[in-house]
């Protein structure tokens, strides 16, 4: 027997990861679901060559970058002389990553993007509240140059929005910032260009995000006292537009993204959206960044999943390979059909936000999951699952990637900078931020509520007959039994919110977790009956039937799980079936039993 040293002994070896896109099956069935066979067809090489883009040495190199160099603003210069405006440095890999990801952004890109998601989510945002107000505007008008710079591929803005203040938090309506009606006397043009803006824009930004931007959206308050909307770029030629940095926020995750305290004196601005309909006007932004958030927990969890699943591949442990031990098969295997089932709330919210903006499909309906009908019906339900998913899936994405760190050991609570690849710790505090961002659970939840029980609950009675409607086409007999049982029983809790509000609003958080897991539930059940691919099968019935996996620790037990039988799939063969959600294959005989057989004890 030798003794190890610090160059000898065992070393463990990991794999390089995966293609993110050729190594999802969950991935790539939503694609076939929602795209035809032409567009994904022409899609499918692009998303191969982001996907080994995504994992490649050069995308980990920038990512190390940004996650050692973080941001910092530099007022003066050597000689003591004050900058014409702050300066935020952001290291080169943050750049880059920015750059990359404005030509390719998607599902795959924000595990990636070491926070740099969260300007393009922004982006987005400000992208869609900027086009809703183009129809009627002549071509000279200073929005469509907004509009064409947040849209470019190339050398595009990047927008941010500024709404959290002192008193408030996510209450903006105590906003103490105060825009003046001061128009230039003497403009470009008809209309003027995008520096010369209307209003000036003073106050105190508590949280701002991506202060790196190139333009901002600004909540601010007019002479009525009501919150209007402002829109304005950061600099004017090569001077500050009033802005002035007090400090960048030291935070426990999201470090890359530069986010600060913001003195806003005299910022020129332009109002966009009717007078005193501030929050109104910017929640068609919130619908989209929203979006990008809750896509943006699930791509981090995905790729934890796949680091963890990597060192269960490399690891033994009692002679045997970890993989193919039971207990931690079934620890994957309910840990996938969770991320399924909020996978499939997170593309179709996407979808509905699509074709509400865009228009419903006029052919191939059938082929989509079920759709309200357009109109107000969509935008109930539009309204509803934006906020639902970003709580929800925000959430657990978060207490997921916590277990993925713990399936790692201790390696997995190692936060190396310069070897992103393996770190999971970078994915879990970068997702744990989504979970406020936008919102917290708290704040969603009540939202959720308050929106079903509007106006004497009118809006709970359009999804209701959505829900029922979505139900009744579920083919399999016994989930289709077990979700309408679950939606009246939910119903019923709702109904009592007409006369007794703050007690249902008690129970906002388990109340909109059961709806979550109904939704969800619906989506996977209608999704395996599409083909019967029987993975698809077993892992509705599993979100649908058991208590051990999709949503069960944070639903109203006595609603979800009062009117099931027990499940089929408790089956003896439930770890070979543990084997095909994970790993896709069937489990080899004798591959490991998960404790020291009696041969291996005479040994030891």
């Amino acid at each position: 027997m030798e003794p190890s040293s610090a160059d000898t002994g065992f070393m463990l070896s990991m794999q390089p990861l995966e293609n993110p896109y050729l190594s999802d099956p969950a991935y790539q069935r939503i694609l076939e679901w929602y795209l035809p066979q032409e567009t994904l067809s022409t899609i499918q090489p692009r998303l191969t060559k982001f996907g080994d883009e995504a994992v490649s040495e050069q995308v980990h190199e920038w990512i190390g970058n940004a996650e050692r160099d973080e941001p910092y603003v530099k007022t003066r210069n050597v000689w003591g002389q004050k900058y014409p405006y702050d300066r935020l440095v952001t290291s080169n890999g943050w750049k880059q990553l920015g750059r990359w990801g404005s030509k390719n952004g998607n599902f795959i890109y924000s595990a990636s993007s070491a926070a740099y998601s969260c300007p393009v989510s922004m982006t987005s945002g400000a992208a869609r509240l900027v086009g809703k107000h183009l129809p009627g505007l002549p071509s000279a008008h200073p929005f469509h140059e907004f509009y064409r710079r947040l849209t470019s591929r190339e050398n595009n803005w990047i927008s941010s929005q500024w709404m959290t203040e002192r008193p408030g938090g996510s209450d903006v309506r105590n906003s103490e910032t105060v825009a003046v009606y001061s128009p230039l006397k003497q403009k470009t043009g008809q209309f003027g260009t995008i520096e010369e803006g209307d209003y000036l824009v003073s106050g105190f930004k508590f949280f701002a995000s991506a202060t790196d931007c190139n333009m901002c959206l600004m909540l601010a308050k007019t002479e009525s006292g009501e919150l209007s909307l402002f829109v304005a770029p950061v600099r004017i030629g090569d001077r500050t537009n009033g802005i002035r940095f007090l400090r960048l926020k030291n935070k426990y995750g999201t470090k890359e993204l530069p986010t600060a305290e913001l003195e806003l004196k005299d910022v020129r601005a332009w109002r966009i959206g009717p007078i005193d309909r501030g929050i109104a006007t910017i929640a068609l932004l919130l619908n989209v960044t929203r979006t990008h958030n809750f896509i943006t927990a699930l791509s981090c969890w995905r790729r934890g999943i796949a680091i963890a699943k990597s060192f269960a591949k490399a690891r033994t442990t009692m002679n045997q390979p970890l993989w193919a031990i039971p207990m931690h098969l079934r620890f994957f295997a309910n840990m996938e059909v969770k991320f399924r089932g909020l996978l499939q709330l997170a593309f179709f919210t996407t979808a509905l936000l699509s074709f509400v903006d865009n228009g419903f499909p006029t052919e191939g309906r059938g082929t989509y999951a079920p759709l309200p009908d357009q109109g107000e019906q969509a935008q109930v339900v539009l309204r509803l699952l934006t906020a639902m998913s970003k709580a929800v899936i925000c959430k657990t994405s978060t207490v997921a990637l916590q277990d993925c760190q713990e399936a790692l050991g201790g390696v997995g609570y190692l936060d190396e900078p310069d070897e992103p690849e393996y770190n999971i710790c970078r994915l879990m505090r970068d997702t744990a931020a989504n979970v406020t961002w936008e919102g917290t659970v708290n704040v969603l939840a009540s939202e959720v509520v308050r929106h079903l029980l509007r106006g004497g609950a009118k809006n709970l009675r359009i999804v209701d007959t959505w829900l029922q409607r979505s139900i009744a086409s579920v083919s399999d007999n016994q989930l289709r039994t077990c979700l309408s049982d679950a939606w009246s029983n939910l119903r019923q809790r709702l109904d009592k919110g007409e006369n007794d509000l703050s007690t249902v609003l008690a129970d906002s958080r388990q109340l909109m977790y059961t709806l979550a897991w109904i939704i969800s539930g619906i989506l996977l059940a209608i999704d395996a009956g599409r083909d019967s691919d029987a993975t698809a099968e077993e892992v509705a019935r599993r979100w649908i039937m058991d208590d051990e996996v999709g949503l069960g620790e944070f639903v109203i037990t006595s609603i979800a799980y009062s009117s099931r039988s027990v499940n089929a799939s408790k089956q003896t063969n439930r770890t070979d079936w543990d084997c095909r959600i994970v790993w896709n294959c069937d489990l080899p005989a004798g591959a490991a039993t998960g404790y020291r057989t009696e041969d291996v004890r005479a040994k030891i």
